[in-house]
């Protein structure tokens, strides 16, 4: 009975020593040397390791303090602050992330050298310096409200050039730096690969690169994407596993085709998979997710996004069932296609109390830019994943929202967020750093005309002067030289080649600016778009005219023998080789089959000229590979036989209807439309001037000697030296890097900024494309695209248009747009109206002349006020440029 209360009291002993000790090394901080110690955030919990420690073990010197430095490093590197016992500091602008923590230890031995070599991260407790505020270094007072404002509902409005990236970045490092939050806990939601990158680069400079690494940053589907590869299997009736496959556009299209072909009969080259997948797509794009949706609410989801389809017998009659098959046959192969993704996580947020809450307490922090752009998925998921703590820091611009077209929902920023997160704040960013105030000005009016916008009024902080011009210019071509001359000339000045842009409207104005480029040798890139003298039926069209001209061209010839389709197969075409090359040599090489076959050199002197082959045995080929070839032969021999007497225009028309191949081509995916270049390419062959033989290129020979040079071979020599010349100096590298113009859609350029923009196709019905059906004024889509363009511009803006202009083969004559005399209204107040277009607009009208139609141009065009106005080549124009 005595042992155990002294058993008792032992106990208490060690416990009261323990606790000692304990309270020796915590009352020791201050007077103690003290040894910093760096560790990162995200690193493993638990004891560091010592031997980072500057002064090596004997830092940790009781075993009280051991377990004291344990639990202080726990906590760093689980929250990255250890309450104010250890003073600790972030490392913000470093690309580094460090934490220095004091420890209580004897003095260590100094090194064998008698030097003292202190850590560099080694402080006094009372030098330590307070979190750094560096990131807040040149905010102005908007943005520095935004940063600092309380953790609640937050709306940024931010106008172009407002420096709205630069404020996401600096919310999270306030939020890491200053609030404690662990970097784990917040997520930072993109639109583009692009942006994520971007973000990615400036936090790691901001908050170090491990801080920036616990970040979960990236675009709507890379985040969706990770939350089904972890918990799709929680989406009940779902089938998909862990494991599943993401199906790409081409996918999608194919596994449209097969749907068409086997379960609708429908006929394989009349199937516009891409019309198909658009359609649905959009279906997925009006609901906040499509999980265990059947096809017939999908349809009214379309009708109710597109009402002009209610009227098409083929959707009514035929999507719905078409979707469910689509959806049977995804689940099938275990696979999502890209709406999928959104659609799926928003399912499994809103079906599973799990997966909500682990991602609710995962991300208690939500970061979204370029808010505008969100569809209802979109929306949707940051809705449930913000709305349990109501942590929610949104960034977008009401006025730059152009993608309704793929789903977007413009209403998501306008009302919906303030109606779900009532009593969020809003912080409006009206500085304009990229642009100047002329350009700025510009862009205020053309926006004021939008009928329904944000609170946002721009304020440049630059200084401008004569900074806009309105270029009137005769046609595309003339068009498009300005522009290369423009871009030529400011590379000059000094202007590096890629903060230069050329922007259009649709991707068929890029051709004559590619041309343009390439006669003036500027280098550029088309960003986004398939290059004209690259597109398959143009290479396609323009090989049969390389094989008429030399035979021996085997690239071409493999190219056009089963183009269209003929049933000359890849091996026939190896039994063709192998028979061409058992011919004699000639001039020491191997016959080729295109010159075997075109020019005879298989046949004897008797053999009589209307015998297109030898007999199938002695080329190798079976009776109908030997049909389907003398075929083609047939074909191309007639085709020489025009081109002897044909201009290369006139060649290029008698190829498309012997060979049939505008069948072929309007009979795949986006038939029309690739039927269009191919008529654009005919229109090209038949410009007589554009590809003049040698000696004709002066414009000083009489036209009917330049026709007739052109007939026949020597005029297709010129014509194809020409195109392989485009062919060969098309720049088709989109390298971020590299010093080359960009020619893009407006669509593209969002989110980009140049030092000079040149606007092309600024005319009626072009920019604007489409207007409102009951006002007949330009859409506000429209409006805000234009806005879009013109603030993409930091010190010079071109808006260039057109007296006419040659679209898909036929010529169109133009009323400016209505947008250039909104901007010349806002620079040079007080200016005359133009004056009214005819019912015609500007072009011919019963009994007129070309003449009055150009003075009426020009005198709409000089009626630019204070615009400076630079004049094409036409007789009306010279002169009138100021």
């Amino acid at each position: 009975s005595r042992k155990r209360p002294e058993k008792i009291n032992a106990d208490d002993r060690k416990v009261e020593k323990s606790a000692k000790c304990a309270s020796r090394a915590r009352t020791g901080w201050a007077r103690m040397p003290l040894v910093g110690v760096r560790t990162s955030v995200g690193a493993p919990r638990g004891t560091p390791s010592f031997e980072r420690c500057g002064a090596g073990r004997r830092a940790m010197a009781s075993r009280a303090a051991k377990r004291l430095g344990a639990r202080v490093f726990a906590r760093v590197c689980a929250i990255g602050n250890v309450g104010g016992h250890v003073p600790w500091r972030v490392a913000s602008s470093n690309r580094r992330d460090a934490v220095t923590a004091a420890f209580p230890s004897p003095p260590p031995t100094p090194p064998r050298d008698g030097a003292w070599r202190q850590s560099v991260n080694t402080m006094p407790v009372n030098d330590m310096p307070p979190p750094s505020t560096a990131y807040l270094d040149g905010m102005n007072d908007e943005q520095r409200a935004a940063i600092l404002a309380p953790i609640a509902p937050m709306k940024v409005l931010a106008g172009p050039g407002s420096g709205k990236t630069r404020v996401l970045v600096g919310r999270v490092t306030h939020l890491i730096n200053e609030r404690g939050v662990p970097p784990s806990h917040i997520l930072c939601i993109t639109f583009t690969n692009k942006a994520a990158r971007e973000m990615k680069e400036r936090l790691e400079l901001s908050v170090g690169v491990d801080n920036a690494a616990a970040v979960t940053s990236g675009t709507f589907h890379s985040v969706a994407s990770r939350m089904l590869r972890k918990h799709v299997h929680l989406l009940e009736s779902y089938g998909r596993g862990n494991d599943f496959a993401i199906y790409d556009e081409s996918d999608t299209r194919a596994l449209i085709r097969k749907i068409l072909v086997d379960r609708f009969n429908e006929d394989k080259k009349k199937i516009d998979a891409g019309l198909v997948k658009g359609r649905i797509s959009a279906s997925k794009s009006a609901v906040d997710h499509c999980v265990g949706v059947s096809g017939e609410r999908m349809l009214r989801a379309l009708i109710e996004t597109r009402p002009n389809l209610q009227h098409d017998p083929g959707v009514v009659n035929q999507f719905a069932r078409l979707y469910d098959e689509y959806e049977a046959n995804l689940r099938s192969s275990n696979a999502l296609d890209f709406d999928d993704l959104l659609s799926a996580a928003v399912a499994l947020l809103q079906t599973s109390d799990e997966a909500r809450q682990h991602y609710q307490q995962k991300w208690r922090h939500v970061l979204v830019d370029e808010f505008q752009d969100t569809s209802l998925s979109q929306y949707e998921l940051i809705r449930v994943l913000a709305k349990p703590q109501d942590r929610v820091f949104v960034v977008g611009d009401v006025d730059q929202a152009i993608y309704s077209w793929r789903g977007a929902e413009v209403a998501n920023i306008r009302d919906k967020f303030d109606v779900d997160f009532a009593g969020a704040n809003t912080v409006l960013l009206t500085k304009n750093y990229r642009s100047t105030s002329t350009i700025v000005k510009a862009a205020r009016a053309v926006i004021g005309a939008a009928k329904q916008r944000s609170p946002l009024h721009l304020d440049a902080v630059t200084p401008g002067g004569r900074d806009v011009a309105v270029v009137a210019v005769e046609d595309e071509i003339e068009e498009a030289e300005f522009c290369a001359r423009e871009a030529l000339k400011a590379h000059r000045e000094g202007t590096p080649l890629k903060d230069i842009a050329v922007l259009y409207r649709t991707h068929s104005q890029s051709r004559p600016l590619e041309e343009a480029f390439i006669r003036a040798g500027v280098p550029h890139v088309v960003v986004g778009d398939t290059a004209f003298y690259t597109r398959k039926e143009i290479k396609d069209c323009v090989a049969y005219l390389r094989v008429l001209s030399n035979p021996r061209d085997t690239v071409s010839f493999g190219r056009i023998i089963n183009t269209p389709p003929r049933k000359i197969g890849p091996g026939t075409l190896d039994k063709l080789q192998v028979w061409a090359e058992s011919l004699p040599w000639e001039d020491g090489m191997p016959q080729t089959p295109g010159a075997a076959l075109l020019r005879r050199r298989w046949a004897d002197p008797d053999v009589p000229d209307d015998q297109m082959l030898p007999n199938a045995e002695a080329m190798g080929l079976g009776k109908a590979a030997h049909r389907a070839v003398g075929a083609f032969v047939r074909a191309m021999r007639e085709l020489e036989d025009f081109m002897d007497v044909s201009t290369p225009g006139e060649l290029i028309q008698e190829v498309i209807h012997k060979v049939g191949f505008e069948a072929y081509v309007s009979d795949q995916e986006n038939g029309d439309e690739r039927w269009g270049f191919v008529k654009e390419l005919v229109s090209i062959a038949g410009d007589s001037d554009a590809f003049a033989p040698p000696g004709f290129s002066d414009g000083e020979r009489d036209p009917d000697d330049l026709n007739k040079a052109l007939i026949g071979p020597e005029g297709l020599h010129a014509f194809l030296e020409g195109i392989s010349l485009l062919m060969s100096a098309e720049t088709r590298s989109e390298d971020e890097t590299a010093d080359a113009a960009r020619l893009m859609t407006l669509h593209a350029s969002k989110g980009l900024e140049f030092h000079t923009v040149l606007v092309a196709g600024c005319e009626d019905n072009l920019i604007p494309f489409k207007r409102d059906e009951r006002t007949g004024k330009p859409e506000d889509e429209e409006t805000r695209l234009f806005y879009v363009g013109v603030t993409r511009a930091k010190k010079k803006l071109f808006l260039c248009r057109a007296f006419k202009r040659q679209r898909f083969g036929k010529t169109e004559y133009c009323d400016p747009s209505p947008f250039l005399d909104v901007v010349k209204n806002a620079l040079a107040p007080g200016s005359p109206p133009a004056p009214p277009a005819d019912p015609g607009g500007y072009g011919a009208l019963p009994g007129g002349d070309a003449t009055g139609r150009e003075r009426r141009l020009a005198a709409h065009i000089a009626a630019g006020g204070g615009t400076r106005v630079a004049m094409g080549n036409s007789p009306a124009f010279r002169g009138r440029g100021r």
